[in-house]
């Protein structure tokens, strides 16, 4: 399965609201940057965002497609991981939104130190 093909399955069971929400999708950690996505916002993400991961076959479910979707816009940035049964349903494993886009830069990747990047050791 291509990424395009599974987008437009994807898509359709979207749209369809047929989303099966493992209770992962709903508990996340804020404390480490990652809220958890409300329905609809699991639904939008799947609706309008883009393939991240996959399709690649998922070895528990024998017709299932693991993916992951990221869709990003102002003030949001979220991100789904589930399984695709085309024709069914989706399978939302997990979904978050974070606060911030990309990794912290690590030390010694360029520049002086301080330059441009955080400093944790109170120096």
């Amino acid at each position: 399965m291509t990424p395009e093909r599974a987008r437009a399955q994807i898509r359709f069971l979207a749209e369809a609201d047929r989303l099966l929400l493992l209770r992962h999708a709903r508990n996340r950690e804020p404390g480490a940057g990652k809220f958890p996505l409300t329905r609809e916002q699991i639904r939008q993400c799947l609706l309008h965002g883009v393939v991240r991961e996959g399709p690649s076959p998922d070895i528990r479910e024998p017709e299932g497609w693991k993916f992951t979707m990221r869709r990003l816009r102002e003030g949001e940035r979220h991100e789904v991981a589930g399984v695709l049964i085309p024709g069914r349903n989706v399978l939302v494993i997990t979904g978050y939104g974070w606060d911030r886009i990309g990794r912290r830069p690590r030390r010694g990747a360029g520049g002086k130190r301080g330059e441009g990047q955080d400093n944790d050791d109170g120096g």
